[in-house]
């Protein structure tokens, strides 16, 4: 098997969707360090809770967060250099979306046109939000740094299609992943991989990427990748709303439906 880059959801996917537990997957992932294979973090979690789940999981590179919103590339980890803004630490930030100034101010616009109650994190006590999310100490209030897309409920999932034709009309996307709606603006997470793929392919043509993940929002990965699978959600059945072409199913609940579909990967090789 040639060179392989591994594009994965955090949450319901290589992480469980309840306990945000990885123990299922951990025999993938000790696979592919031996076989050094990037794994490469896509998610509406924000960066600073990326970052934390990496040094947990022991991945080092680059990763996509908040949907899209923008992609962080380690200092010196390409041969060459990329353009985009330098942090402190010599991260290289690609920015894709709106920031989320923007974002909230259109999602209290369309609640107003629309009058439908929406409740998005910027307007929820950090209470409400670790109910919700079951997080608590540093976790949920790196939850709360937002930069670029806004998690949001709305009464009863009433008028969806509504809400995302307004946020169409304003150039925004509606998505919706384990938890919650998520709105943004001029990104997703294929166009996201879709960056970090021509930068990969710069130093290897013959590069594969794969994409994982469990829900409607992964669907661009799936759609930007050369292979791509699909876990159970906690209920044992697939979302509904990934079209049946989009990736293949894998017969497992989250992290362990990640180890399941990295054994597919090696399948012909031995696992």
């Amino acid at each position: 098997m040639g060179p392989l880059v591994i594009f994965t959801d955090l949450d319901g996917t290589l992480l469980d969707h309840e306990s945000y537990s990885f123990r299922m997957a951990l025999p993938a992932l000790d696979l592919l360090k031996r076989r050094n294979v990037a794994v490469v973090p896509v998610s509406s979690k924000t960066a600073s809770e990326i970052r934390m789940w990496m040094r947990q999981l022991q991945i080092e590179g680059p990763f996509v967060f908040e949907n899209g919103g923008a992609v962080v590339i380690p200092p010196n980890y390409f041969p060459f250099p990329v353009e985009g803004s330098v942090g402190a630490n010599g991260e290289v930030r690609v920015s894709l979306g709106l920031s989320i100034e923007g974002v909230r101010r259109a999602l209290g616009e369309i609640a107003g046109e629309l009058g439908i109650a929406i409740r998005g994190f910027g307007v929820m006590t950090t209470q409400e939000i670790s109910d919700l999310t079951g997080l608590t100490g540093l976790e949920l209030s790196f939850s709360m740094m937002r930069e670029y897309d806004e998690p949001f409920l709305i009464e009863g999932d009433r008028g969806v299609d509504l809400i995302g034709e307004a946020a169409a009309a304003r150039g925004l996307s509606l998505v919706r992943g384990g938890r919650f709606f998520h709105l943004s603006g001029g990104c997703d997470k294929g166009k996201a991989v879709k960056v970090l793929a021509e930068l990969y392919s710069r130093m290897d043509p013959d590069i594969t990427f794969v994409g994982i993940g469990d829900s409607q929002n992964d669907v661009s990965v799936f759609e930007a990748v050369d292979r791509s699978f699909v876990v159970l959600r906690p209920d044992g059945t697939f979302d509904p709303r990934i079209p049946e072409d989009a990736a293949e199913r894998v017969k497992g609940i989250g992290p362990q439906g990640w180890r399941m579909a990295v054994e597919a990967l090696f399948a012909d090789g031995g696992f």
